[in-house]
């Protein structure tokens, strides 16, 4: 029961960086939006126990976090496609 929000998260995070990794950045923001969204829905709901300066600094981290994925899954790409413009240019040369 201790490790279900660590999962939760790592689960949460895997699916942040799939769909970053995607051709389509805007498809990278489904997923802090339903954060927010989820965010705004557990703090008017009082689900989420916290004040609105808890839920803000939670939001922010959370937030940085997910931005965060969706930068290293854009860095990934455009190394990715580097390598390919690379491996063309070789074949082209020989």
């Amino acid at each position: 029961m201790i490790f279900l929000p660590v999962i939760l998260y790592a689960i949460l995070f895997a699916i942040q960086y799939f769909l970053s990794k995607t051709g389509n950045k805007l498809v990278g923001a489904i997923v802090p939006f339903l954060f927010v969204m989820a965010l705004i829905y557990l703090y008017s709901t009082e689900k989420l126990g916290l004040n609105i300066w808890g839920t803000l600094i939670f939001g922010v981290i959370g937030l940085l976090f997910l931005l965060g994925q969706w930068e290293n899954a854009q860095k990934d790409n455009k190394k990715k496609a580097q390598k390919e413009l690379h491996k063309m240019e070789g074949k082209d040369l020989s």
